[in-house]
């Protein structure tokens, strides 16, 4: 792909800045699947067309898929899959794990099996660019994307102290606490995830004698259960963030210029405009992938 190939403009703004086509629903509010759909699409769309090393990661993964599908294709026999399969393991071990760094090698496999980046459409295409009846059939989990917002690295031990005691100790309040669990670094996703899951009582027993012995420690946890929600505010936020970033940051719109258009939008559409100072605030937050 030549570099000026990769130029984009974000021109058509009730699609590509206000998302105005996403899916209604009940109440007139947008459906929940369709604006994650569209905000995870759109987002690593965004992502891909700014990030050169995002994007040489995603199209070797767009190759070595399609070249491996083609060989699977012409493959009639079962034996001759199981061909395919032994020839592709000396490749890989050959070509493939040599050249990347184990966290390369792991997001080439995600980008291959992951939507949007196993969507022949994609990024060539927005996603509002296609009708809801196509957009439906592409799979995603809604909440593949909490771990985002609610991450392996990030520590609540002890951000919280409760009033004093009558015996004179405050209790420390957490929300999570630390666990150690082995795991082979050259698994690929699908491996890791089965592993978790068939291992998952015993990581929560670990979690529990490691929860007796904070408690003991003085920390103190909460006991009320998470609510199952549909976390539809996470994509439409970040949906309305990502309208701000494509006009202030790829188109290079005046920040106040951004507000203007989206107040004169808010008219007809369900948008409204974030603040600047706000946006500046938060905007790592809301878009952690992209840079600013």
């Amino acid at each position: 792909m030549k570099k000026d190939e990769l130029k984009i403009s974000y021109d058509n703004l009730d699609r590509d800045v206000f998302f105005a086509s996403v899916i209604k629903g009940k109440k007139d509010r947008t459906d929940f699947e369709d604006t994650a759909k569209c905000m995870v699409w759109e987002e690593n769309r965004t992502r891909y067309f700014i990030n050169e090393r995002f994007r040489t990661l995603v199209d070797y993964s767009k190759t070595v898929r399609k070249v491996f599908d083609d060989l699977m294709g012409r493959a009639d026999k079962p034996e001759q899959k199981e061909q395919v399969k032994m020839v592709w393991k000396v490749y890989e071990q050959k070509e493939i794990i040599p050249n990347f760094s184990l966290e390369d090698l792991t997001r080439i496999y995600f980008y291959w099996d992951n939507y949007p980046f196993n969507v022949s459409a994609w990024p060539e295409k927005p996603y509002l660019s296609h009708a809801p009846k196509i957009r439906r059939a592409w799979s995603y989990d809604p909440f593949e994307d909490r771990k985002k917002y609610e991450s392996f690295y990030t520590e609540s031990t002890g951000d919280k102290v409760e009033k004093m005691h009558p015996e004179g100790m405050g209790k420390k309040v957490t929300m999570k606490l630390p666990v150690t669990i082995q795991v082979d670094p050259l698994y690929d996703e699908s491996n890791l995830k089965r592993v978790l899951l068939e291992n998952v009582n015993e990581i929560m027993e670990m979690a529990k004698l490691q929860q007796g012995k904070m408690e003991k420690e003085g920390y103190t946890f909460r006991k009320d259960k998470l609510k199952d929600e549909r976390p539809r505010s996470w994509y439409e936020t970040g949906l309305r963030y990502l309208g701000h970033y494509r006009l202030h940051k790829c188109e290079g719109w005046e920040f106040h210029d951004v507000e203007k258009e989206f107040g004169k939008a808010s008219q007809k559409l369900n948008v409204r405009p974030i603040e600047r100072a706000t946006f500046m605030k938060k905007v790592k937050k809301e878009l952690p992938n992209l840079p600013f």
